[in-house]
């Protein structure tokens, strides 16, 4: 049998092993490609569908999300139709597990949520100002906490609106908003945003972080400082812990930190 011929036995064997192939309803279906589909820019192309089962609740999509490996916002990213609460959601229906976003490429500088969510990702100028919503190149355009978008730390890393922390999806400080996270969720600088006990990330002072105390004893004479080993709370008998008695009424904050 000449080469031609093993290659053509070859390709019609695998084209019946794969016709004869089925995937049950509950597993992740590839997404088929269609040439004469219309893909709008915007619009989220999915890659991979799942179906739901044939009992859904409030619960179904962070199952959904956990089964296939994926954070619960992705879920609802791919699924823009899907209430928050999970409450719409139907049985016995495909959802999208794995996708991405076909962007509108702003040709005429305007990017961002106002104007479709454009990205100025390969435009002559890369990073998209949240401020103008405009297109820019400049230091201010692309600094953290302004660039929505581009060739810059975006405001899925970074904060926009001076909202951060774990209350706003573990987005970081910077910029104009300041360089530390409170534990309220505000950016800011100062103490009452980068001192002991009242910040949660950002450039926090941590002095606990390499306190020198050797037997979990602080304040007093020698003026120990409290660290992660008996604890960062100095309370007010002298003594170093994570209880209420150590960080609450009494605690020295110039020991360290207290709630």
């Amino acid at each position: 049998m000449n080469t031609l011929c093993r290659v053509s036995t070859l390709f019609t064997a695998l084209a019946i092993t794969i016709s004869n192939y089925s995937m049950s309803d509950d597993e992740c279906q590839p997404w088929i490609v269609n040439e004469k589909r219309n893909i709008i820019s915007g619009q989220i192309i999915c890659r991979y569908t799942l179906t739901s089962p044939d009992e859904v609740n409030s619960n179904t999509c962070t199952e959904l999300a956990n089964k296939y490996e994926i954070t619960i916002e992705k879920f609802f990213f791919y699924n823009p139709d899907l209430d928050r609460d999970c409450k719409n959601i139907e049985p016995n229906t495909e959802y999208c597990v794995a996708g991405f976003i076909d962007q509108l490429l702003a040709k005429n500088g305007l990017c961002g949520p106002p104007h479709n969510n454009a990205t100025c990702k390969g435009t002559r100028k890369q990073c998209c100002n949240s401020e103008t919503w405009t297109c820019g190149d400049t230091f201010d355009d692309c600094r953290e906490g302004t660039c929505y978008e581009g060739s810059c730390h975006g405001a899925d890393e970074y904060a926009i609106d001076g909202k951060c922390g774990r209350q706003h999806g573990g987005l970081k400080c910077g910029g104009k908003w300041g360089s530390c996270c409170n534990n309220d969720g505000v950016c800011g600088n100062g103490s009452g945003f980068c001192g002991l006990g009242k910040c949660q990330s950002g450039l926090c002072e941590k002095r606990w972080l390499d306190g020198h105390s050797p037997d979990g004893t602080c304040g007093g004479n020698k003026n120990y400082v409290c660290n992660p080993v008996f604890g960062y709370c100095c309370g007010r008998a002298g003594q170093c812990g994570m209880e209420e008695e150590h960080c609450g009424e009494g605690c020295q904050e110039e020991f360290v930190k207290c709630d």
